[in-house]
């Protein structure tokens, strides 16, 4: 089925993501397709473990996140995911706004079961160190704070990497995340199966814990880098590697 195909941004939308690091795109992913998308992975997650599967930190045996760990670069082997993420209609808008060639770098699945843990906020730049990078969240699942919606840091982009410290592994699957400086303020997005959020690699963003005991947080996530990007070297004490 394919994607719909949205107009072109508007200058007010590209200026926003300019300003603010992100912008959410509404309705890029059909209903018909979300569901297509969460019965594939749902059926691939049942079928055992897959290459660069992450279940998040051992010291909570009980994260029901170890059953559904997150699935990581499915475009490598699995068709379909390369076929998503690699769509004319996500290609133009990011080209919109990174101003170069988009290329795909990455695929995720996050599953984020009733229960699981959330990820400590973090720059995506502190693990990926090309710029541009641009990320992509696709909603799967209506996505709010009770299941742990994407928390942003507006204008964070706008300060370059912050250092990383230790996360709390009783609330993220991940044990790291950065520091915050006190200007700025984390808000959570509320979204609709198929809505998509685009962000900067420099924008901190992560989430809560999935305070539900029945409803899923299913997400597809990719990231995508400039054609003419480059490298470069993160301060120390930036990148999680650091830590």
């Amino acid at each position: 089925m394919a994607l719909l195909k949205p107009t072109q941004l508007t200058a007010d939308q590209i200026a926003s993501y300019q300003h603010y690091g992100h912008l959410t795109v509404s309705g890029i992913f059909p209903t018909e397709l979300v569901e297509q998308m969460k019965r594939h992975y749902m059926q691939m997650r049942s079928e055992g473990s897959k290459p660069g599967d992450f279940g998040g930190t051992p010291d909570d045996p009980d994260d029901p996140t170890h059953q559904y760990p997150r699935l990581i670069n499915m475009h490598n082997w699995d068709e379909e995911s390369q076929t998503w993420a690699t769509s004319d209609v996500l290609l133009s808008v990011i080209g919109q706004l990174i101003q170069d060639q988009p290329k795909l770098y990455q695929t995720m699945l996050y599953f984020k079961p009733p229960g699981g843990r959330g990820q400590g906020l973090h720059q995506d730049q502190q693990y990926i160190t090309i710029d541009p990078l641009i990320g992509v969240w696709v909603a799967l699942d209506h996505s709010d704070q009770l299941v742990g919606q994407m928390i942003v840091v507006p204008r964070s982009h706008q300060g370059g990497l912050y250092q990383v410290e230790p996360a709390d592994t009783s609330v993220s699957f991940t044990n790291v995340q950065c520091t915050i400086p006190s200007e700025y303020q984390p808000i959570g997005v509320d979204m609709l199966p198929g809505d998509v959020l685009f962000f900067d690699g420099k924008t901190i963003h992560g989430s809560e814990k999935n305070q539900t005991n029945d409803r899923w947080r299913r997400s597809f996530i990719c990231h995508y880098i400039g054609q003419n990007g480059s490298n470069f070297q993160p301060v120390v004490g930036t990148h999680v590697s650091h830590l």
